[in-house]
């Protein structure tokens, strides 16, 4: 008790100045409308925003779960509107005058448009990426979908309109995925304004940086130049995005071009991707070496 005493006796002054504030603000607020008015807006302000903090946080504890969900309305809706409308003309010509001969094939007939590209496919589904292994020469993506849900090797795997990599093996549950930023795959690129096809590699170093080998110097090529994947490829449908050029180096005496790519996909912001394969690729891979990509 003393303690106190003394305690309390040391700060009187704050103590008094605090109680007579007190009584004055009460006074104030109680006795005046307009001031009564203001108290109870700043109240409703201060409960707003710590309502809104607090719906922000469970908004974001729930996203996770949101966009998988969006991912799979989004794959689905894309089926929808790929059976109604169907294919296009010219590839609904060449489907009938296939029938007509009698050389439609089951797999022929399975086919639709995928929106937005009008690349033909003849499966697709939404995974979502479980685990990413970056920081290594061999990287590797695991998705959460496997042989039970359709997915087989040598599938394309896209984020959106952009190629994040191909399966490689499949348990019933999961698949391993091969992504752009392992230093074994090489990809078929297309520079698009010049219809030159060059390959695409990765140098084992930066995840957002891949090279462009074999593109000859006499072809232009400026900074900016979109790449797409080209016809070539055994795996990818032509059109989809690789990247952009970064950096363009001229190397005395050599025939080819030094240039950087910056690729499309952000690895380290890879979650919900797209794994499909192109019409026909069945029989594509029967005659073709199980090493291109």
């Amino acid at each position: 008790m003393g303690g106190l005493a003394l305690w309390l006796f040391k700060y009187r002054s704050l103590a008094l100045f605090i109680l007579l504030e007190s009584i004055g603000a009460w006074m104030t607020f109680s006795g005046v409308s307009y001031h009564r008015s203001r108290l109870n807006q700043f109240q409703i302000e201060i409960a707003g925003n710590y309502q809104y903090r607090i719906h922000r946080i469970t908004r974001f504890m729930g996203l996770d779960e949101e966009n998988i969900k969006l991912n799979q309305e989004i794959t689905a809706l894309k089926l929808q509107f790929s059976a109604k409308n169907g294919a296009n003309d010219s590839i609904k010509g060449q489907i009938a005058t296939s029938n007509q001969q009698g050389t439609l094939s089951p797999l022929q007939r399975n086919t639709f448009l995928w929106p937005d590209s009008g690349i033909l496919l003849d499966f697709a589904a939404p995974a979502r990426v479980v685990f990413c292994g970056l920081g290594n020469q061999q990287n590797y993506l695991l998705l959460d979908q496997g042989s039970l849900h359709g997915i087989q090797p040598r599938m394309a795997v896209l984020q959106g309109n952009k190629i994040a990599g191909q399966v490689q093996a499949v348990s019933e549950h999961f698949a391993r995925v091969v992504p752009l930023i392992h230093t074994k795959m090489r990809t078929s690129a297309l520079h698009p304004k010049s219809q030159t096809i060059a390959s695409l590699v990765w140098d084992g170093f930066s995840t957002r940086y891949a090279e462009l080998l074999d593109f000859p110097i006499h072809i232009p090529i400026k900074i900016g130049d979109s790449l797409v994947s080209s016809s070539y490829s055994a795996v990818y449908p032509p059109g989809l995005r690789l990247g952009r050029v970064d950096r363009v180096e001229i190397i005395p005496g050599a025939v080819t071009y030094k240039i950087r790519v910056v690729l499309a996909t952000d690895y380290r912001q890879l979650d919900h991707v797209q794994v499909i394969r192109p019409a026909l690729q069945s029989e594509r891979e029967k005659i073709l070496p199980q090493d291109l990509n």
